[in-house]
């Protein structure tokens, strides 16, 4: 009698319809994953065709290759012991480090190659996560959210570039997905996504470490808001803070060893003295940022004789110089900068930083003059040094300005939309978040973090713009 209920149960219309959904569901992973992976790849393929390995290289990439190769040679030829597999520089987290050394080993004639391709394939799996976080809030609004990712110029132009950023946000969009999952139903396997995607993102950048410990407690706010908490949601957070808390205890332990100091990286200084306080200081006064950059460095030589060579020390006296300018320069300009750079970051096209734009002769925008913030960001679309990278400049704008607009669509619809409340919560929390900690420092790589909220949000406009077409409705997203 069990095995003829079992029987009656499988064969139910109920169950039916759910392993058709799945299979349906798997069918298009499948197709995502390779439709992007096929872009991608015809991107890299035509960069390397053109430029060869240096169309992959950014400002920062030839310091990523050498890290590699340091990792390579050491371990080759035994020299690395300890905390030296972590990496040679600090400044690099561990992972990036890791991954990029393991694409040089095995391929070391086309080190920069082996990593685009193996990006080309992480951010295709990046575009099956914004699928899937699309699907938990809505089957209506996951292909056209996938479709956007598949396309996404931000996503296909940093994939080819031999930076950190493409592995930070897959790892991104496995923790957004972990966290639609738990909203949903909270459970074990939810949250451990959760945590395994916040511990790898920090392992590749520590950017997200903060926000992380912020998304916990707002997690533990609403479990007892919903009076959900109990004793296994409480060992849900218990066992996702120790996945999180563990790389950094990790990464300090390292630091304190080879550099005698517990902090997670040294960038802070040089970022505060060398790209925020001039940038605060420009958008205050319109001084140009190259003339504040030269007098920082004037200024912390001078004040600090020698400077240190230890980089937490070094950053820590930068910090120091940095700190006091920015007291002096005030609020307001602060805030004015943080504006304009957040403007710039949102509205700035990806197609700029794809290499045969990017090496187009030029007046970059920070040498761009200006009397103001303002009239240096017209200067630089409307006076360009180079009219075909103007033209590039100005067509990737107006494509991002409809972007923006169906993306407007799509929050609209969420936020009537009670269900799905909170979940737009966790992506506003995540996009102002990124927009805060890059401040004044403007580029269309730093929007990266933040594309898989976007995709999705965009998915969700297309189909709130296109409602007059008859579409099953969601009992879990109404879009009306």
């Amino acid at each position: 009698m069990a095995d003829l209920n079992r029987t009656e149960h499988l064969s139910s219309p109920q169950s039916i319809d759910a392993l058709k959904i799945s299979g349906m569901a798997l069918t298009a992973i499948v197709q995502i994953f390779l439709a992007a992976l096929m872009v991608r790849i015809a991107y890299d393929i035509a960069i390397f065709i053109a430029l060869s390995d240096k169309g992959f290289l950014g400002i920062d990439s030839l310091d990523y290759l050498r890290h590699a190769r340091v990792l390579v040679d050491g371990a080759a030829g035994g020299q690395l012991h300890g905390w030296d597999w972590f990496g040679p520089e600090p400044n690099t987290m561990p992972l990036f480090a890791w991954t990029s050394a393991l694409t040089a080993a095995i391929s070391q004639p086309y080190s920069t190659l082996s990593l685009i391709l193996f990006q080309s394939v992480l951010d295709s799996a990046t575009c099956v996560f914004i699928y899937a976080i699309a699907l938990r809030i809505d089957e209506r609004i996951a292909l056209p959210a996938a479709i956007a990712a598949i396309v996404n110029p931000t996503q296909i132009v940093m994939a080819g570039l031999y930076y950190p950023d493409t592995q930070f946000a897959f790892f991104i969009s496995i923790f957004l997905f972990g966290t639609v999952r738990w909203l949903a139903m909270p459970s074990l396997i939810s949250f451990l996504i959760i945590a395994g995607g916040l511990a790898g993102a920090e392992m590749t950048r520590i950017l997200s470490a903060p926000f992380g410990f912020a998304l916990f407690a707002f997690l533990l706010l609403i479990s007892i808001l919903k009076r959900q908490f109990c004793r296994p949601i409480a060992a849900q957070f218990f066992l996702g803070a120790i996945i999180i808390i563990a790389p950094l205890v990790t990464i300090s332990a390292r630091n304190y060893a080879k550099y005698d100091s517990w902090m997670l990286t040294p960038q802070t200084g040089i970022h505060l003295a060398g790209w925020v306080v001039p940038l605060v200081r420009e958008a205050k006064d319109g001084t140009p940022w190259r003339t504040t950059f030269e007098a920082m460095q004037r200024r912390a030589h001078a004040q600090f004789k020698p400077m240190s060579n230890n980089p937490f020390e070094k950053s820590r006296q930068y910090t120091q110089i940095a700190t006091d300018e920015l007291s002096a320069l005030g609020p307001a300009a602060i805030i004015k900068a943080w504006a304009f750079g957040a403007m710039i970051n949102l509205g700035s096209p990806a197609i700029i930083l794809s290499p045969p734009i990017a090496l187009l002769p030029r007046t970059g925008f920070y040498e761009t003059p200006g009397k103001s913030m303002a009239n240096k960001m017209w200067n630089f679309l409307f006076h360009s040094s180079n009219n075909l990278y103007a033209l590039f400049l100005l067509a990737g704008i107006c494509g991002l300005v409809i972007v923006r607009f169906i993306q407007a669509c799509g929050a609209t619809a969420m936020a009537i939309s009670a269900s799905n409340q909170v979940a737009l919560l966790v992506f506003g929390g995540w996009i102002a978040y990124i927009l805060l900690a890059n401040g004044p420092v403007a580029s269309p790589k730093y929007r990266l973090p933040i594309e898989p909220v976007l995709c999705v949000i965009t998915g969700a406009g297309w189909v709130r713009l296109r409602n007059r077409i008859p579409l099953p409705r969601s009992p879990i997203f109404r879009l009306r």
